[in-house]
This record gives structure tokens, C-alpha cells and sequence, in this order.
């Protein structure tokens, strides 16, 4: 009975992992091709970039709606809508892969699939999978998107030098349909709630909102938009959400549950955390390649393997997270991985000019492993203390977030790079030098907003701990 019920557990990560696995492979290496695509379809670096942000943008505005998705068809059959859309458009960009218009559509419904799935994926696995082993199933979950984004780019650069773009697209397709035929099999079906309210006001508020933030914050680190574009944009943006706050707060059944921010401090607390890592992250890859290249004279190859060993290490050590999460211990361990990546990212700040690749590829690793302890392991205890019924609404808002940090996060580190290095510079210090400070500078700011979550690690180890002995002393009674 029990290697039956392993059996359908394995067959449903399977499933799960087999479509995740593919969307973040081919999306990962799509976004390091914009050279690529302007010289192929013959566009402006500006046009070419919509094709990494319309992915971005029609994601990032999804993934609020999936909730209200989810209660109409559940989780099944919406999982099900996104691979169906990612394998489709799929087809039609391996067909019409010589047309930039059709490029554009295939990221934008691309993007519109990973906000249906990216939410449901783990939420799904945490359905057939206790608490007891969810950490090491957030282990594999996470050590399988870790190797994803470390092989896109060598795949991609591989189909564009030997091969054609439509190669990309195709490869997507036998995932896609092995994925839907594991999930129509395996998965069981959900009864809708039909809970909410359908309120034509409330999403367009929350489209608007969602969709000029993410926009605004887009644009307005990029020199070919005009100034008053996203100055529209972001305040817009930021009213549509005030008043789609305003008239949630009247209803008994919201469209988003932010109300679970206030009402479950471990699940808002782990939010803040994996926020400040996300944006950390991908401050991260915005930082380290301008380092690697500009100042260090890094070849773009060198630079793009210098990362394999944080892609290594992660997967290798959210293994052992999610197993130390299962095992009931302490969370001192997570505060050991954010330490790791205080002080792997902060070191680069400090490291000469003629640091050796050895050294490069120790602090790389080290904040891989901080990487593997702390930030898959974060999420599965958040999403761990919520109640089963607002798994996928708890997954959804923070995904929500997390994604409008990290692109916030990244157009400040640009816009602070851009003015700070010429403000050096006019001061009479040679270029180079001056993007060297000013790089050192955003270093040392990254270490230091990782190092300001270590007491809301304290805050949740406390919570959880309490929470077990709470737990034992009740068995102990009984």
C-alpha cells in the first residue's frame, strides 16, 4: 500500500518537475539572446527587448489572477490551461519563427503560461506530499529550476551557433505533451470553490496596477524611453492599487488574500525574507557581470561560467535544506546560508583588480551554498504555515511580489550605476575606476539588506520551535 502511494506521489513530481523543468530552460536561455535577436530580425536593441520583457510583464500581471482562476476551475485543470498555452504557442513559434510580431505573441502567452504554473507547481506537489517530506520535495523541485537556468544559456547559444531559433521553440513541445498526459493521468481532479465574486472593477484596478508598476519600473532604467513615461506609469500604478486595496477590504471574499499577510506572521515574515533574497539575487546577476567584464576584463564566456558553480552548489545544497527542515531541526542553518551570501557578495567589493579565477569561483560557490540553505527552504516554511486551502493564494501573492522586488530592484541598481560612476568620474578619477567604486558600492548595499533578515529568521526558528514542543508536549499528554 505504501509503494502505492510513493508510487503515485513520485509519478505527480514527475509530472510536475518534467513542464517546469522545460518552461524555465528555454526562458532562461531565450533572455541571454538579445544580441541574437537584433541582428536576426535586423530591430533596435529597445525592440529587441520587449522580448524578454513582454515575458516578464505578461507573468508577473498572471500570476495575481491564477487565484481566481484556480477557484472557478482548480488547480488541476489550471496547471493544465498553462502547460496547454506553453506547449501551443510553442508550436507557433517553431512555425513562425521568422517573424518578430510572432516572437512577440509566443512571449507574451509564454509569460501568461508561467504565471498559471510557476504558482501551482509546488502547491500542486504539496498536495500529495506530508509535511514530514515536503522539505526535501522543495529540495528536488529546487535543485532541478537551479540546473535549468545553468544549461538555457549553453543550450541556447549552442541552437543559435549550429542550428536556428526555431529549434528553441520545438524542443518545448515533447515537454509540454509528456507533462499534460502525466498531469491528466496522475493528478487529481479539484472541485472548484467558486468562492469569489467575479468583479469586473476590482481586476481591472489590479491589472492596471499590477501591469503600470511592473511597466514603470521596466522602463525607467531604459535610456530609449522617454522620462515621463514611467513618471505616468508609476504613480498610476501605485493609485490603481490604492484604491483596488480600498474596495477589497469591503468584500468577505477578496480576489487576492493579502488579508494572510496580517493573519499568519511565519507565512508574511518568510515573504519579507524570500523578497529580500530575490531581489538580492537578481541584483546579483545585474552587478557580478558589469564587475566581471568591465572592471575585472573578463571575456562574456568566462564571465556566463563564472556562475556555474553558484548553479552547482545550489542544487547540491537545497538538498540538504529541505532534509534539515524535515528533519525538525533548528533554522540556525538558514541564518548559516544568508551569512554565506553576506559574505560572498560582499568580499567582491573588496577583492584587487587581479583577483584569480580561483578565488572568483570559491565566492561564487559559497554563495551557491548559502543560496541551497536559505532560499527554497524559506519558501517551503512559509507556504508550510498556511492552511491547505490558501496554498495556491498564498503562492500567488508572494510570487506577485517577489517578482515586482527583484525588477524594482534591479532598475535602481542600474539607474544608482549610471549616475554614480559619472559622478566619480567628474570628479577627476579615470572611468573605469569610477564604475569600480561605484559597483563596489551596490556590493556592499546587497550584503547589507541579506544581513538585515537574520533576525526574521530568529523571529520564525523561535515560532517553529515553539510550534514543535507545543506539538510534543500534546502527544506526551494524549
Amino acid at each position: 500500500m505504501r509503494n502505492g502511494v510513493e508510487g503515485k506521489q513520485h509519478s505527480v513530481l514527475l509530472a510536475i518537475l518534467v513542464g517546469a523543468f522545460s518552461l524555465v530552460l528555454t526562458n532562461s536561455g531565450l533572455n541571454l539572446l538579445l544580441p541574437s535577436f537584433v541582428e536576426l530580425y535586423g530591430i533596435s536593441t529597445s525592440l529587441g527587448g520587449w522580448i524578454i520583457s513582454l515575458y516578464i510583464l505578461a507573468m508577473t500581471v498572471t500570476m495575481p489572477l491564477t487565484s481566481i482562476v484556480v477557484d472557478r476551475l482548480g488547480r488541476k485543470r489550471t496547471y493544465m490551461i498553462g502547460l496547454a498555452l506553453y506547449g501551443l504557442f510553442s508550436v507557433v513559434g517553431g512555425i513562425g519563427w521568422q517573424s518578430i510580431e510572432v516572437i512577440l505573441l509566443v512571449r507574451l502567452m509564454h509569460g501568461i503560461a508561467a504565471g498559471l504554473m510557476i504558482p501551482l507547481s509546488l502547491v500542486l506537489l504539496f498536495d500529495y506530499y506530508g509535511q514530514e517530506v515536503r522539505g526535501r520535495v522543495v529540495g528536488i523541485w529546487g535543485m532541478l529550476l537551479t540546473i535549468a537556468p545553468a544549461i538555457g544559456p549553453t543550450l541556447s547559444g549552442f541552437v543559435i551557433q549550429y542550428g536556428e531559433l526555431q529549434h528553441l521553440f520545438w524542443i518545448n513541445v515533447p515537454f509540454a505533451l509528456l507533462s499534460l498526459l502525466l498531469c491528466g493521468k496522475h493528478i487529481k481532479a479539484y472541485e472548484p470553490a467558486n468562492r469569489k465574486t467575479i468583479d469586473g472593477q476590482g481586476i481591472t484596478l489590479m491589472l492596471v496596477s499590477v501591469a503600470a508598476l511592473s511597466l514603470g519600473i521596466q522602463l525607467i532604467a531604459n535610456p530609449a524611453v522617454p522620462g515621463w513615461l514611467p513618471g505616468i506609469l508609476l504613480p498610476a500604478g501605485a493609485a490603481a492599487l490604492i484604491r483596488f486595496i480600498q474596495k477589497e477590504n469591503k468584500k468577505k471574499e477578496p480576489l487576492i488574500r493579502y488579508g494572510l499577510l496580517r493573519r499568519n506572521p511565519v507565512f508574511s515574515m518568510s515573504l519579507v525574507i524570500s523578497t529580500v533574497q530575490d531581489a538580492v539575487m537578481f541584483g546579483v546577476i545585474f552587478v557580478l557581470p558589469l564587475l566581471f567584464q568591465e572592471v575585472l576584463h573578463l571575456s562574456p564566456s568566462v564571465s556566463g561560467a563564472m556562475f556555474i558553480p553558484t548553479a552547482i552548489f545550489t542544487s547540491l545544497f537545497v538538498w540538504i535544506g529541505g532534509s534539515l527542515v524535515d528533519a525538525g531541526r533548528s533554522l540556525k542553518f538558514i541564518a548559516y546560508g544568508i551569512i554565506c551570501i553576506v559574505v560572498s557578495v560582499a568580499a567582491f567589493a573588496f577583492v584587487p583588480q587581479g583577483v584569480s579565477l580561483f578565488l572568483i569561483i570559491v565566492l561564487m560557490a559559497l554563495r551557491g551554498i548559502g543560496n541551497g540553505l536559505s532560499d527554497m527552504t524559506i519558501t517551503a516554511i512559509g507556504l508550510g504555515a498556511l492552511p491547505e486551502e490558501d496554498l495556491h493564494e498564498g503562492s500567488a501573492l508572494s510570487n506577485t511580489i517577489q517578482r515586482l522586488a527583484s525588477s524594482f530592484a534591479v532598475m535602481l541598481l542600474a539607474t544608482y550605476y549610471d549616475v554614480r560612476w559619472q559622478m566619480i568620474a567628474n570628479t577627476g578619477e579615470a572611468a573605469k575606476h569610477a564604475k569600480w567604486l561605484a559597483l563596489r558600492e551596490e556590493m556592499i548595499a546587497l550584503g547589507a539588506m541579506m544581513l538585515l533578515t537574520l533576525p526574521l529568521v530568529a523571529f520564525i526558528n523561535r515560532k517553529r520551535m515553539n510550534h514543535v514542543v507545543g506539538n510534543r508536549q500534546y502527544s506526551a499528554d494524549s
